[in-house]
């Protein structure tokens, strides 16, 4: 069974929510509505976790644009769409090269808004996924000692044991110990997924 999509709309038209909100409920898509980007963001804090956002991209107050930025500093897995006026489009342009999946011109075909949701809902998902594996793979490396640590390092950079033992003033069997708990704390079965890992996590450092 099809895991239930659950997404945010957000419109300063109570109208155009309740349109939205009652054909996506037909079409088996659960909607929270909110009349800014205040109150969804608001929503956020007290745990609201939307797979995909539908916005209208000019609002009195925060603009879908605005929205994004303030979804990125949040680290939020939500894929963002953007609804727009013709008068929009550059704004829109700009918000998809600052991270927004999507953008759906007024006035929009409500079936073309649905298949975006469902791809944008499949994308959060693998976000949400590829976040929680990170994060379980930097607390696994929080656990190794400093040494543990420069050990992995000069591991993955292509040293032998016995050319680390050389750099760290330590003996070659210290040096395999040492190796041996990281592999195992990682749970990297051998050096190249040990590489893969050490990458992903200097990816996510860098990501700030």
């Amino acid at each position: 069974m099809t895991e239930a999509i659950h997404i945010a709309l957000v419109d300063d038209d109570p109208a155009v929510l309740d349109s939205l909100q009652l054909y996506f409920e037909h079409h088996h898509v659960s909607a929270a509505c909110f009349a800014s980007a205040e109150m969804l963001l608001a929503g956020l804090d007290a745990g609201a976790k939307p797979d995909c956002i539908v916005s209208d991209i000019r609002m009195p107050g925060m603009s879908g644009l605005d929205l994004i930025h303030r979804l990125k500093e949040r680290r939020s897995t939500a894929a963002l769409i953007l609804i727009t006026g013709l008068g929009d489009i550059e704004m829109a342009v700009c918000a998809i090269k600052s991270g927004a999946f999507d953008f759906i011109e007024k006035p929009f075909d409500e079936s073309r808004l649905l298949g975006s949701v469902q791809r944008a809902a499949a994308l959060a998902r693998q976000r949400a996924r590829e976040a929680a594996e990170n994060e379980e793979l930097r607390s696994r490396f929080d656990t190794l000692s400093v040494r543990q640590r420069q050990v992995m390092e000069l591991a993955v950079a292509g040293m032998s044991n016995k050319e680390i033992a050389s750099r760290l003033d330590i003996s070659p069997k210290t040096v395999e110990n040492h190796r041996a708990w990281v592999m195992e704390r990682m749970e990297a079965k051998s050096l190249a997924e040990l590489v893969r890992i050490a990458l992903k996590i200097e990816e996510r450092a860098q990501g700030g």
